[in-house]
Formats: structure tokens, sequence, C-alpha cells
């Protein structure tokens, strides 16, 4: 009986949604894509690392194949271990992330999303948990832009409400006193119906049945048993209590 009824929980977790985590793991100034720094100028080898968390940022893309839930999550401020199984020092810049789709039109950011999300851990140095989350909602088959930048360095586009990602940053991230430029973060997409296939319920009503069968069988054997008259030992039986062929 228990494995029949470990059978029921394999057979419910068949329509359970996996999600699908895409992990980015770099550093701002060997990675960034993003490296203007004003009118006519470009980050390089002889700014300082505050020049880039400043002003740079590093863009990387995702696919969406059906339509998901997607949330974006960071490790690299307070340390941990990201969906791909690495471990993540702590001691990385104060992130900001921002989500865009494949046109650079703005979706979202972490302006207005979570600090130290579920999970994060804070750092041992500084005391703080200045991880974050982005809650991209549901997003649509497609290919879309993902940012990392140092806090507060926002895209044009999010700042003044209208432009693209090719507009550029707007300058404002800062790197505090013990911070260096690794980053990490994961995005991790799921279904955006996860409910069971419609073969489970079948399924799971199937085994429930057989359940019930089994036991109503074993009872009605038990009942039938005990029913039957006992035999004291050294009587012989009866030929009505003889087992033939088709007797139970």
């Amino acid at each position: 009986m228990k494995t029949l009824y470990l059978y029921i929980f394999a057979i419910i977790g068949l329509g359970s949604a996996q999600a699908e985590t895409i992990s980015f793991v770099g550093n701002l100034r060997n990675d960034a894509n993003v490296i203007s720094c004003g009118s006519g100028c470009t980050l390089g080898a002889s700014n300082t690392d505050g020049d880039y968390a400043q002003w740079a940022a590093v863009v990387d893309g995702f696919t969406v194949s059906t339509a998901s839930s997607m949330e974006a999550v960071t490790f690299s401020y307070g340390g941990g271990v990201n969906g791909a199984g690495t471990n993540i020092a702590q001691g990385g810049f104060a992130p900001y992330l921002s989500l865009f789709d494949s046109s650079g039109d703005f979706l979202a950011s972490t302006l207005l999303g979570t600090t130290c999300p579920a999970g994060a851990h804070t750092n041992t140095s500084s005391l703080q948990c200045y991880d974050v989350s982005l809650d991209g909602g549901t997003l649509a088959p497609g290919n879309y832009q993902i940012a990392i930048s140092a806090f507060e360095n926002m895209s044009f586009a999010e700042n003044l409400g209208t432009g693209t990602l090719a507009d550029g940053f707007t300058g404002l991230g800062n790197l505090a006193g013990g911070e260096d430029l690794h980053y990490a973060f994961d995005v991790v997409l799921g279904s955006a119906s996860p409910v069971p296939e419609p073969s489970v319920g079948w399924l799971l009503g199937g085994v429930v049945l057989a359940v019930v069968g089994i036991r109503r069988v074993w009872m009605r054997r038990v009942h039938v048993r005990d029913a039957a008259p006992r035999v004291s030992k050294g009587t012989p039986c009866s030929p009505a209590l003889q087992n033939t062929p088709g007797s139970f």
C-alpha cells in the first residue's frame, strides 16, 4: 500500500511545470558593452573601477520560446550559489537590473523591484543586503535584453520615459568602499500557466479507484474468512468445507 501511495504522488508531480534558469556571470570592467561616459568620452583601460561603476553596463540577450513568467535575481553583492551551481563571492557592486524587448524598448527595472529578496545573503563586510530581484511579469515568445549596472545607473529610456536602450545610460552609478566589479545574476523563466496536464487527473482518478477496489476486495476476503465456521483440531472436514475447484 505504501508503494501505491508513492506512485500517486509521483503521478501528481508529472503535471508540475519546470523552470528554465539562465545564469550570467562576469566583470563590469571586462564585459561592459555600454561604455559611453558622456559626450565624446569612452571608457578605457585608464579609467578607474569607480568610472566603470558610474557609467558602464553589460547587456545580455535571452530567448523566450513559449509564454513564460520571468524573474531575474542577483547574487554578487552578498554572495551565494547561482542556478548553475556556481559559488558566487560576495563583494560585488550594488546591482541594478533593466529589462528591454528586442527593439530596446524599456520594460522593467529594479528601481521598484525587491531589494534583499528571499534567499539573498547579507554582505558580511558591509552588513547590508543589496542583491535585488526583477519581476518581468509574463513575457510573450521572442528575444529580450537584460542589462546589469551599478545602482543607480539606469537607462535614459527609463529615466526619461521615452527612447530606447540604444540611447545609453545616465551615469548615476557608484561604487562603495569594499566593492568590486564582479557580477552574477540568473534569469528564471517559468510556464505562464503551470497547471497539470489533462491526462494527470484521469490517471490520478484511476489510481484512486484502484486503491479503493483493492481495499474492498481485501475487506471482503477478511469478512468471508471471519464468517466461515471454524473446525476443531482432529475433526474431519465435512464435504461442504473441503476445498473444491472454484471455491474461495
